[in-house]
């Protein structure tokens, strides 16, 4: 059973990749993809060589506006743990923006004059920024906390196939010292037999 979720698929796919035929994916083929072709420490458009290699462009801003794509905001719900982020961020900016609107506004009556009525919005704009603010924090918090958890449980699995491995190693190892002792006792009754 094992060997079915680490092996490669019987259609000849990698094990990285879905599987077509099923939507649910397992857990393994989920964090080993395919090694590629390609050295993923090198630079890119670099042929791998240090000998003749060129030096990078210097990027502006320009370049880094120009390497922007819709796809890039269209599909950021497929990317892991932006859900979770964006959750949390929604109800920490609703939780600490309303309590500041609520608990953090200035009492003041009627306003008499044009200055009056600018400090009486000031808190509005004061729980918004809070709000905006608690957004922030709490999007990047439970974003990293997501990918330490994602960071922990691929070390798990890892952890896991190895020992995987070694149990089959070792089993295999077993099975082959199985096979010389009943050879080489079979040898020895066919001997036996002869004499």
């Amino acid at each position: 059973m094992a060997t079915e979720t680490r092996g490669p698929k019987a259609s000849g796919q990698p094990s990285g990749s879905p599987d077509p035929s099923s939507s649910a994916r397992k857990t393994y083929d989920t964090f080993n993809y395919p090694a590629t072709a390609e050295n993923v420490n090198s630079l890119p458009g670099s042929n791998g060589s240090k000998v003749g290699k060129q030096q990078p462009m210097n990027a502006g801003y320009i370049d880094a506006v120009k390497s922007i794509r819709l796809a890039d905001f269209t599909e950021v719900h497929r990317k892991p743990c932006t859900r979770e982020g964006f959750l949390m961020g929604i109800g920490a900016g609703f939780g600490v923006g309303g309590v500041r609107a609520i608990l953090g506004g200035k009492e003041s009556g009627t306003p008499a004059h044009f200055c009056d009525m600018l400090t009486a919005v000031a808190p509005v704009f004061t729980a918004c920024s809070w709000a905006v603010g608690a957004f922030v924090f709490g999007s990047f918090a439970m974003h990293e906390y997501c990918q330490q958890k994602r960071r922990m449980e691929k070390a798990g699995i890892q952890r896991i196939n190895a020992a995987l491995d070694e149990k089959k190693v070792e089993l295999e190892r077993k099975r082959e010292e199985a096979r010389k002792a009943r050879r080489k006792a079979k040898e020895e009754t066919d001997r036996q037999k002869g004499n």
